[in-house]
């Protein structure tokens, strides 16, 4: 009893310390679910050959992940927009049957609250960004497309990046593109080759797109970053073809005065310093001999890394980020609470860093591009639901033909039990009790999974390689299988890891260290 109540104390104790001091809400707090966070890296940047890009789906975004499989259509027929998203989460229009014209052919994709990868190895990862209110020309019902339908048609229409980006482009040219709050976005798109930047204007008609160098990597994080723009540079440069007469139409450009045509600097609105904090902890990990400057307004559109990259790196060093051993690390001092945690200055209403990792995650992931491989067995993403820090990843090849039926179960109304995703929300929230104790034997499963799945990533590639050889439906039922049964052992971990931990921390035990900042404060108390 004396045990409990010596725990219950403290942690009562850090709060009446802390709460005076900080009386104020952080301007982050807010913001964190409606933030996201993406790169892309070209093939010369990784370890393995493979172009990667990435994305953390920050917000009540739909986190339910489901094939929507390769479709013929009829002359004539029109696309229909009936997708509304997840209750409880972000809303999407539903317009039923638009005037777009539909393809003769659209091609398998992942779809999600932002879809992600389609059967050619073409992936998508988002961003929101602000742009300037001068260039909305478009009102909310004039747009058609929205962040979810600008991914998903590029992904049914696109077998390259370049022709995905066009593809987008044209409809959003002529269509429109609704922001979220009137704001703008931003696509990091991959594919076995190349690696590109896509961004467009919100409420508007007008985009850009920047190919990064192959031996690169572009970070991003809510802001615009294309700059400098060469439309005569063909290989490089795509974009709406009056980018630049718009922006001087509208009093916002003057080639005699202002110099090169720098989209980020005439389009962008969004600079906000959580924005700024990710860009410099991102490039500050990809090139640490560099002295990057956290108070920076900008930062290079990509970099040559110091070392090559990899899918599973990126997950472990910058997923699961939380400006780490930096100056700027919330789990330290005062604001980690007694027990170090990442989210406790955010609980007790304290100003904090806006981290890469946050607990408003709705999925996370990275994807592998692979030329050397056929296209359903190159195509990898490396899938996890809620908070990077306490989930598991999972791989899903692009060939598959479906998700495990519990991955596509969703709703943040009511708690399920059918549904993998809650077990991992929960998990993370009821890690922050005993942050610095529970974490480790969150991590201590969770790693020994994803080791286990990228071990065998190897010896599943040349199986599948070699059955698609044979027979492309064998490969594909192969696959099918193998990603659906280790999505399941990962779920089953969860569920058996969220009982452990009630069991084991039952009655606040057992006992855990507090940190020497918070042991500081009770000596003194």
């Amino acid at each position: 009893m004396r045990k409990k109540m010596v725990f219950w104390a403290t942690t009562v104790l850090g709060f009446g310390l802390i709460l005076p001091v900080a009386a104020y809400p952080s301007d982050e707090f807010d913001n964190v679910k409606l933030t996201c966070t993406s790169f892309a890296a070209g093939r010369l940047a990784t370890v393995d050959g493979s172009a990667l890009s990435g994305h953390t789906c920050d917000g009540n975004c739909d986190f339910t992940i489901r094939v929507v499989p390769r479709m013929t259509h009829q002359p004539g027929e029109k696309v229909r927009i009936n997708y509304a998203g997840l209750p409880g989460g972000f809303n999407h229009v539903v317009q039923g049957e638009t005037e777009i014209p539909q393809v003769p052919v659209t091609y398998q994709y992942f779809h999600l609250e932002c879809p992600i990868g389609n059967e050619y190895q073409v992936f998508f990862g988002e961003n929101t960004c602000g742009t300037r209110r001068e260039f909305a020309v478009l009102s909310r019902e004039e747009a058609k497309l929205d962040y979810t339908q600008v991914a998903a048609q590029g992904l049914q229409r696109g077998r390259t990046a370049r022709q995905a980006i066009e593809a987008a482009g044209a409809l959003i040219e002529k269509y429109g593109m609704k922001g979220l709050g009137g704001s703008g976005e931003s696509f990091l798109v991959s594919d076995p080759r190349e690696a590109w930047c896509f961004e467009i204007v919100g409420q508007s008609n007008q985009w850009v797109a920047q190919r990064i160098p192959d031996d690169h990597v572009c970070p991003h994080a809510n802001r615009m970053r294309i700059q400098e723009v060469d439309l005569s540079d063909k290989e490089n440069f795509i974009s709406s073809p009056d980018l630049i007469q718009h922006a001087i139409e509208k009093g916002m450009y003057n080639p005699q005065k202002d110099g090169p045509f720098n989209f980020a600097r005439v389009y962008s609105g969004n600079q906000s310093r959580g924005n700024r904090i990710r860009e410099w902890r991102m490039f500050s990990l990809l090139c640490p001999s560099k002295k990057w400057d956290p108070e920076a307004e900008s930062f290079p559109f990509s970099a040559k890394p110091d070392f090559k990259i990899s899918a599973r790196w990126w997950i472990e060093s910058v997923w699961r980020d939380h400006l780490d051993d930096t100056e700027y690390d919330p789990t330290k001092g005062i604001s980690g609470g007694p027990f170090e945690s990442p989210a406790f200055a955010r609980l007790v209403g304290m100003s904090s860093e806006r981290t890469i990792c946050t607990p408003g995650s709705g999925y996370t992931w990275v994807s592998q591009a692979r030329s050397w491989l056929p296209d359903p067995v190159g195509g990898v993403v490396w899938f996890g639901l809620d908070c990077p820090r306490s989930t598991c990843y999972v791989p899903f090849y692009v060939g598959i033909s479906q998700t495990p039926e519990s991955w596509q179960k969703g709703d943040f109304t009511q708690f399920n039990p059918e549904s993998p995703r809650w077990y991992f929300q929960v998990i993370d929230t009821f890690s922050w009790l005993k942050y610095n104790q529970m974490h480790q034997d969150v991590r201590k499963v969770f790693d020994a999974l994803e080791e286990e799945f990228f071990d065998e990533q190897a010896d599943v590639d040349k199986i599948a390689a070699a059955l698609h050889e044979e027979n492309p439906e064998l490969a594909r039922d192969f696959l099918t299988q193998y990603c659906n049964g280790r999505a399941a052992k990962a779920e089953k971990a969860a569920k058996e890891l969220f009982y452990q931990l009630l069991t084991k921390y039952a009655e606040g035990g057992p006992r855990a260290q507090i940190s020497p900042a918070w042991s500081e404060i009770i000596r003194k108390k």
